[in-house]
């Protein structure tokens, strides 16, 4: 119950802002405006906000199935831990939401795929 709390209070406050990083438009996110957010930009963009951090509720550096299931995303845990060491490190978790979302598989999210990602709950459009 505690965690379940605790991971509702940290999606409530991941959904407003990010530090400095705020997800209010698919625009902020695509750096070279070309109508596309590719994998590098969602990396820098998401990793500067510091999301995988809030979701490594012991701070150990992983993020584990049980901290995964608080996050209350409809993915596969082990379709992500691609090395199959029960832990999702940053790249395997990025990369996992990323593909998650890239609908039709190109490499890119245009502005649909940025708002299904966001209604996700891992940031907010």
């Amino acid at each position: 119950m505690k965690r379940a709390a605790l991971a509702t209070g940290i999606m409530l406050a991941t959904s407003l802002a990010f530090g400095d990083v705020t997800f209010e438009s698919f625009d902020t996110a695509d750096i070279d405006d070309s109508g596309e957010i590719t994998k590098d930009e969602f990396y820098g963009f998401i990793t500067d906000a510091g999301i995988y951090a809030d979701y490594d509720y012991d701070d150990d550096g992983f993020i584990d199935e049980d901290e995964y299931d608080a996050i209350g995303l409809e993915y596969d845990f082990d379709a992500w831990d691609v090395d199959d060491d029960d832990y999702l490190d940053d790249d395997e978790f990025y990369d996992g939401y990323f593909a998650a979302f890239d609908e039709d598989e190109d490499g890119h999210w245009d502005g649909l795929e940025w708002d299904d990602a966001g209604e996700a709950g891992l940031f907010d459009v």
